[in-house]
C-alpha cells in the first residue's frame, strides 16, 4: 500500500470517507453539468423594481395639536369642564393648547384676547376660531379649534352645548348657525 492511501485510510473513520466521496462526486456532477452547458446564455438577474415611496413631511405642531383634538371627539359638553369628563368649549381650547405646553386661559373671551387677528383667506390649521354667543349678540361666546389647511373650506372642532354635535364635534363654518355668528380667527401658533 502507497503511503498515501495508508494515510488516508489511517486518518478517517468509515462515515467521513464516505461523507468526502459524496462532497467530490456531487462537486464532479456540477462541474460537468456546468461544462455542458457552457454555450447556453448566462440567465439575467431580474431587474429590481423600484418601489414608490412617498416621503410625508413631519408633523407642525399644528397638525399634532389638530389630530389630537380630533382623538377627543364625543366626549360630553360640561359647562366650565376642562378635563376628559366634560368640556365647555373654551375649557376645550385650555385642554388641548396646554397638552402641548400651550398655556391659554379658560374663557372664550380671555382666548380672544391671544395672537394675532387673521384673515379669512389666510387661516391656517390649528388657528383658534371665535363665536359671539348669539346672533344679535357683540361679545365673544363661543371658540373652537381649525382643522382645514389654508384654501379649504374652514371646518372646526369644538365642544358644543347644543345643536347636531352636542359635546366635542366638528362642524363647517359656512353652516348658517355659525356663519352668523362668526366673529374672527386669531393665531397663537407661529
Amino acid at each position: 500500500m502507497s503511503k498515501l492511501k495508508k494515510s488516508f485510510s489511517g486518518r478517517f473513520s468509515k462515515t467521513s470517507k464516505f461523507l468526502m466521496m459524496v462532497a467530490v462526486g456531487t462537486l464532479a456532477l456540477i462541474i460537468s453539468y456546468h461544462s455542458s452547458n457552457a454555450n447556453l446564455d448566462p440567465i439575467e438577474p431580474e431587474p429590481i423594481q423600484e418601489k414608490s415611496m412617498e416621503i410625508s413631511a413631519p408633523q407642525t405642531k399644528a397638525d399634532s395639536l389638530v389630530t389630537f383634538a380630533m382623538s377627543l371627539q364625543g366626549i360630553p359638553y360640561q359647562y366650565a369642564g376642562k378635563s376628559l369628563e366634560g368640556f365647555d368649549c373654551s375649557g376645550f381650547l385650555y385642554f388641548v393648547f396646554n397638552k402641548f405646553g400651550i398655556a391659554i386661559p379658560a374663557g372664550s373671551a380671555n382666548q380672544y384676547l391671544l395672537g394675532e387677528p387673521v384673515d379669512e383667506a389666510e387661516m391656517q390649521k390649528g388657528d383658534l376660531i371665535f363665536f359671539v354667543g348669539y346672533e344679535d349678540a357683540e361679545d365673544v361666546g363661543h371658540s373652537g379649534i381649525v382643522i382645514s389647511e389654508k384654501g379649504e373650506e374652514i371646518k372646526f372642532i369644538h365642544s358644543s352645548s347644543g345643536g347636531d354635535g352636542r359635546g366635542v364635534t366638528i362642524n363647517r363654518l359656512d353652516e348658517p348657525h355659525y356663519r352668523n355668528r362668526f366673529l374672527g380667527l386669531r393665531r397663537i401658533l407661529f
